[in-house]
């Protein structure tokens, strides 16, 4: 231990760092690993007050918070996004469920940073998205701005050694597209000793974990080194409480079961060379319901009338089936075939459309979407908690690094990487026994209406039974209309392969960073014909980045760091059985970056950051234009600036302030509108002003009780560039402009409350995320609390056990909103809670 202690500290010397008065803003800092040493006390932070890591030469400033496997073991996080929500300023919208996929697509999934979308997922500094995927921005209506990543995707938490959450641009080497900022996971390497875990847990909605993991090292001098591990996390129907009526219901259909095994080799071949093999392999399948039951309207009675709406069409008095008809100013002049057909209820004159024969032509319009049919997406429980509709992803990821030099914890490398991810589901649902003509079927059965009897008969025979009622009928129906969904006949698979090489040298002051990447990313589209013949189409996109950054230390106190990047993305291509075609999206562009910080005295410091935002177009933003306001979409584009100081108040309380400013000249906009009583999306280019606002309060009470608070408010205002505003017509409330709908989908102020207990044996944490100013145009509450909770207990050396509780109060709560589905329709998971045991060996 005390050779360890040493290499540490040499370390830190050569680094250049020297020792802070506190270890605030991060969480269990005491000690851990950088590079198979041990970071001891006070060394973990640098004297501008930064959290050190393997990679944390690539920042000048910024505010960064750190995550490590200490904080891991300890709170004992079953995904990453579990991990990461504890960050203030980090939200994510998902619906609620595991899987988090509306099929191949993104289905409200994604991560923001201070209110941004535009936020790059990287493991060991290496980008994981794929240039040329279509999960996000597939079309013009999607917009371009998500990360197109799913973090829970990514690699196990036992691979996790750390995760650097950096706001802002304080770290532009990792994109000039990372406004919102960047989440880094560090994976593990094995350290100097031999070490097994077994870690089983159990609990709620029949969670399970299941998890290995074994490290060492070999040969005569230590110097390999190697991590292995595997794990299996599933679990039933996810529990969840309706925002609405204030009962507790069941996602059915929302269970899942994912499986990984991660291998890390790493050989060092003295102080400065090393070599490292990296593999992660994950795979899940998940079902998607797609949005929760909604309670007020989870009846047999209910159910009859939303289905019937949905499928057949609406009624009169009578039960009889009304049919569609035409106002004058609808017709058109030169179709005469027309029967005039009286008045409507406000007075217009209505016509009926005739056939050849001078019929009428019956059209029965039925009711979709929340807003004309309420309580509509309890029909999606078919797909799920009926047919067992699911999405499935399997991820083999190579990453090998050889590492040429060190210098002042400066890496010269040279990286190859290959990431092969499958995405696959089935969506399977039947309201109509015959398929089709169920309005027609009804209107001939029953031309001048039925008794309520005859109706409800109707609907029991034909129609798609209540999923929580008569199971015998359920299970009937699923039988005659051909049983549960089956394996997939199609599927995407997305590759990218690349290089990058990187140079690192220290001149005087200036530590000097260049590097440039290459990458072939393709994304296959495979399809079973009817006929059993595999057909594949895919569409290709070659990028090159590369990246030169200068850091001077102007002197001991002040160090700025300009930097350039350049990004070039070529023309999508087509490939399928009849050739290849050049597509649009040849773009590039050079952006400069600046950052700063600047240590006043040992106790506080500043820091500053600009950096020209490039963020290019994905393939379907090419295609063409959207029907509501029709425009091709540009490449975004615009200016990011953030600032902030840091102080130590005494050697307990430490506090920081963050703010961080957008102003996009050229972004996208992507609403959800209503237009002729349909709900269409539809994206737009204008302009953005996003501000966002962070204070974190770090205060330590005595050896046992330490506390983290924080607060942050972000808030866009989006200008259309010709004037444009929103037609009152499409349904928002106060539509005076854009901002409208964009500033409503999300809480405005979010507080944060984190606090810890450790005593020799015995740790425990309580965290508190609060939600206000939530609009309840697309929210059930306008703020709701959500408490989290866990106890750890050290046995004896070798055997920990564990409880975690989340949403330990059992709040109803949302953190998306769906238009079609309406408020409410993308409830959290309820109270849930694991016990568990960690065995080392």
């Amino acid at each position: 231990m005390k050779r360890r202690y040493t290499a540490a500290a040499a370390m830190m010397m050569v680094m250049g760092l020297c020792a802070s008065a506190s270890a605030a803003f991060d969480e269990n800092l005491n000690s851990y690993t950088l590079d198979s040493m041990i970071v001891e006390a006070d060394a973990v932070k640098n004297k501008f007050g930064d959290t050190i890591t393997e990679q944390s030469y690539y920042r000048t400033g910024g505010d960064v918070k750190v995550i490590t496997r200490e904080e891991i073991e300890k709170r004992h996080y079953t995904d990453l996004t579990e991990a990461i929500k504890r960050i203030p300023g980090v939200t994510f919208q998902n619906p609620g469920y595991r899987g988090g996929e509306y099929g191949y697509q993104f289905y409200n999934n994604g991560v923001s940073i201070n209110g941004d979308t535009r936020v790059i997922i990287l493991v060991d500094g290496r980008r994981v998205d794929n240039a040329a995927s279509t999960r996000v921005g597939s079309g013009t209506k999607s917009g371009s701005k998500s990360t197109g990543v799913n973090l829970d995707q990514v690699t196990n938490m036992e691979n996790v050694d750390k995760i650097e959450v950096i706001k802002g641009p304080g770290a532009s080497v990792y994109g000039s597209d990372a406004t919102g900022g960047v989440i880094n996971i560090i994976t593990r390497k094995g350290g100097d000793q031999n070490v097994g875990t077994i870690d089983l847990s159990t609990g709620s909605w029949h969670k399970h974990k299941y998890a290995v993991s074994y490290s060492g090292s070999a040969g005569d001098d230590n110097s390999w080194h190697y991590f292995i591990s595997a794990n299996r996390d599933m679990s039933g129907d996810t529990g969840y409480k309706d925002g609405i009526v204030g009962s507790n219901g069941s996602l059915g259909g929302s269970k899942w079961k994912e499986d990984g095994v991660n291998f890390r080799l790493d050989k060092d071949f003295n102080d400065k060379q090393s070599l490292k093999v990296w593999y992660n392999f994950k795979q899940g399948k998940d079902g998607y319901p797609i949005a929760v039951p909604n309670m007020k309207y989870w009846n047999q009675k209910d159910w009859n009338d939303i289905i019937f709406k949905a499928t057949v069409g609406q009624l009169d008095e009578n039960n009889k089936l009304k049919f569609e008809y035409q106002q004058k100013s609808d017709r058109d002049p030169a179709d005469t075939k027309y029967e005039y057909g009286g008045k409507d209820a406000a007075g217009k004159d209505i016509y009926y459309k005739l056939d050849a024969d001078g019929n009428k032509i019956k059209n029965y319009p039925t009711l979709s979407g929340d807003a004309k049919n309420p309580g509509y997406h309890n029909l999606y429980a078919l797909d799920g908690q009926v047919y067992g509709s699911f999405s499935k992803f399997k991820n083999n990821d190579w990453d090998v690094q050889y590492t040429f030099d060190k210098e002042n914890g400066m890496e010269s490398f040279i990286r190859v990487y290959d990431q092969n991810h499958r995405y696959a589901h089935r969506d399977k649902y039947k309201w109509y026994v015959k398929g089709s003509g169920a309005g027609a079927a009804y209107d001939a059965l029953f031309p001048n209406g039925a008794t309520n009897e005859e109706l409800s008969k109707w609907i029991s025979e034909n129609l798609a039974p209540f999923p929580d009622g008569d199971q015998q009928k359920v299970k009937e129906w699923l039988e005659k209309t051909g049983g549960a969904a089956q394996e997939p006949t199609s599927w995407h698979e997305e590759k990218n392969r690349g290089v990058q090489l990187q140079y690192a040298k220290t001149v005087g002051v200036n530590d000097i960073i260049a590097s440039v990447t290459y990458d072939r990313a393709k994304n296959y589209s495979k399809r079973y014909d009817t006929l059993g013949n595999l057909t594949t189409s895919y569409v290709e996109r070659k990028s090159v980045l590369g990246y030169i950054q200068d850091k001077i230390h102007l002197s001991d106190k002040w160090d700025i760091t300009p930097a350039l990047r350049y990004a070039k993305y070529s023309a999508f291509e087509t490939t399928n059985d009849k050739g290849t075609t050049q597509g649009k999206g040849d773009t590039h562009l050079l952006t400069p970056v600046f950052n700063t910080q600047y240590m006043f005295d040992d106790t506080s410091s500043m820091y500053f950051g600009w950096t020209k935002v490039f963020r290019p177009l994905k393939q379907g933003d090419y295609t063409s234009v959207d029907g509501v306001f029709k425009t091709p979409l540009d490449d975004e584009k615009g200016d990011a600036w953030t600032f902030g100081v840091r102080k130590d108040l005494s050697d307990k309380t430490s506090v920081a302030v963050h703010y961080d400013w957008t102003r996009m000249s050229n972004a996208i906009a992507t609403l959800p509108v209503q237009l002729n009583g349909e709900i269409k999306n539809t994206a737009v280019n204008a302009k953005e002003d996003k501000k966002s606002f962070n204070l974190t309060v770090d205060h330590q009470f005595d050896e046992h009780f330490t506390l983290s608070a924080s607060y942050s408010h972000m808030k866009d205002k989006w200008m259309a560039k010709n004037g444009w505003v929103l037609d009152p017509s499409w349904g928002y409330k106060n539509p005076a402009d854009i901002n409208t709908a964009i500033n409503s989908l999300r809480p405005q102020n979010h507080y944060s409350l984190n606090l810890s207990y450790e005593n020799g044996k015995l740790y425990t944490g309580l965290l508190t995320n609060w939600y206000t100013g939530c609009s309840d145009y697309a929210f059930t509450n306008n703020r709701f609390l959500v408490l989290d909770w866990n106890m750890n207990y050290e046995i004896n050396k070798d055997l920990t056990a564990y409880v975690i509780v989340s949403n330990l109060t059992n709040e109803a709560y949302e953190t998306s909103y769906n238009s079609w589905n309406g408020v409410g329709s993308s409830a959290m998971p309820g109270r849930c809670w694991m016990v568990g045991m960690k065995y080392t060996f």
